[in-house]
């Protein structure tokens, strides 16, 4: 079965075209479920290795281009991925589903899309923000405190000072879990200002259960925050991920309109195996 493997800001995603129903038909003929194909493609040296899995099917509406469903490298389900949405968006362009201009159908609303530069940056009109909050919880024995936005999927921002030894994974975990955020968890970012008036951003990412290259909404989360507490001045916000990239961040005063724009890198194109899913 094909597929194609994209990543955006290192945050690596396989996309499958599933308009037909062809990776139901794949999992039905070797008995697993849809959760475990997607834990066993994500597989760092057994499957493909991603951070997520990307089913692009026929719309609801036929005035949009396409639906996905989106599954993180645990098999759970995610209502939006930033990174996520501009890889599917590249995808769809490049295969004749969607044009320069792109609409399509997620868990948590239509999201629209424009392509640029046939395809290798994508901007993305994110879904309004939503629950903004700042926070103060107990953490490994500490209190902390930090700022909660839901950018179609949770976000808890804290601030740090020295960001590059900053142990992200048992604080990103102890937060992802922590009662505050339950039953659903949240994802969890580390910013540091620079003095060039960008921001630098790690992130733990749910699902994932560990730090990643990089992280869409969570870096709109972030400029979001370090913008409405003065840390930053201009936009668009200028984030700098794990994965080395910027992303660009613009939004206005209301936080009606978001807009995630940056590169989206096609890795390589490839043929799934049954065998890969009896291991």
């Amino acid at each position: 079965m094909r597929f194609v493997k994209l990543h955006g800001s290192g945050n690596d995603f396989v996309v499958f075209d599933n308009r037909e129903g062809e990776v139901y038909q794949f999992i039905k003929s070797v008995n697993i479920t849809l959760k475990d194909f997607v834990i066993k493609v994500c597989a760092p040296h057994t499957g493909v290795g991603a951070d997520g899995v990307i089913l692009i099917e026929h719309p609801d509406d036929p005035q949009n281009d396409f639906k996905w469903q989106f599954f993180n490298s645990d098999g759970s389900v995610a209502g939006m991925c930033g990174n996520g949405s501009r890889c599917a968006v590249r995808f769809a362009y490049e295969n004749g589903i969607a044009g320069e201009y792109v609409r399509f159908e997620t868990l948590v609303g239509v999201i629209q899309a424009q392509v640029l530069e046939e395809g290798k940056r994508v901007k993305v009109l994110l879904t309004e923000p939503h629950s903004y909050r700042e926070m103060q919880i107990k953490v490994n024995g500490t209190e902390i405190s930090g700022s909660f936005i839901n950018t179609g999927v949770p976000h808890f921002v804290m601030l740090v000072d020295d960001l590059e030894n900053f142990d992200v994974f048992t604080y990103g975990r102890a937060i992802r879990f922590h009662e505050a955020f339950s039953p659903g968890g949240t994802n969890v970012n580390f910013v540091k200002t620079l003095s060039d008036g960008s921001i630098s951003v790690r992130t733990y990412e749910r699902g994932v259960e560990n730090e990643t290259l990089a992280c869409g909404t969570g870096a709109t989360a972030s400029a979001i925050v370090a913008y409405q507490k003065g840390l930053v001045k201009k936009k668009p916000v200028e984030v700098k991920t794990r994965g080395g990239e910027t992303l660009r961040i613009d939004f206005d005063s209301q936080l009606k309109k978001v807009f995630l724009e940056g590169s989206v890198y096609k890795v390589f194109d490839g043929f799934l195996h049954k065998e890969a899913l009896y291991y």
